[in-house]
């Protein structure tokens, strides 16, 4: 069972993005769930957090991979964190500029002074929304650093082998490297 997760991992993670996707889109917008449901938005936004976190772990092995992969355990958790939040910011901006050129509501400016978000009313509810996307996907970030962190300090070999699988070709250059040297 393990060997066959490690194996499918990268399978796994297409996956899960795929059902993110589906649950931001299909079940989200579509069916209106942002609406119905009041954490829907902040339980993505963290998600994504943790979707993206072990994303940028997969990413330290592709960028480190000719090196041998000899890091600290605490560098790479910063790394996936740093990943994690960037990519968070990132997407609060495109939902800014999209709001800006398309005149849509991504980042809720429409929405009453009475929803449910973090901050208060005369902040206006598009700060609120974006600044709790934030915090949330930060924290989804900290716990897929917290993860990749342990992870990589105590089963190194396993992380070593799921990114192995993840990139095969770039498993050759760690061993062409490693003849070199």
């Amino acid at each position: 069972m393990k060997q066959t997760i490690i194996q499918n991992f990268r399978y796994i993670l297409l996956l899960i993005c795929a059902l993110f996707v589906l649950a931001a889109l299909v079940l989200g917008e579509w069916l209106k769930v942002y609406d119905a449901v009041w954490w829907w938005d902040d339980m993505l936004h963290g998600l994504s957090g943790v979707i993206l976190g072990l994303i940028g772990l997969l990413g330290i092995y592709f960028l480190n991979a000719r090196y041998g992969m000899k890091i600290s355990p605490a560098l790479v958790a910063v790394f996936v964190f740093c990943f994690a939040v960037t990519a968070g910011v990132m997407w609060e901006i495109y939902e800014f500029v999209v709001d800006v050129i398309f005149k849509t509501a991504m980042q809720q400016w429409n929405m009453p002074s009475s929803a449910i978000v973090i901050g208060r009313s005369y902040q206006g509810m598009g700060l609120r929304d974006t600044m709790s996307d934030l915090i949330v996907a930060s924290i989804g970030g900290a716990i897929a650093a917290t993860i990749a962190y342990f992870a990589y300090k105590n089963r190194r070999v396993t992380v070593l082998s799921i990114m192995k699988q993840t990139f095969p070709k770039l498993g050759g250059q760690v061993a062409a490297t490693k003849r070199k040297i």
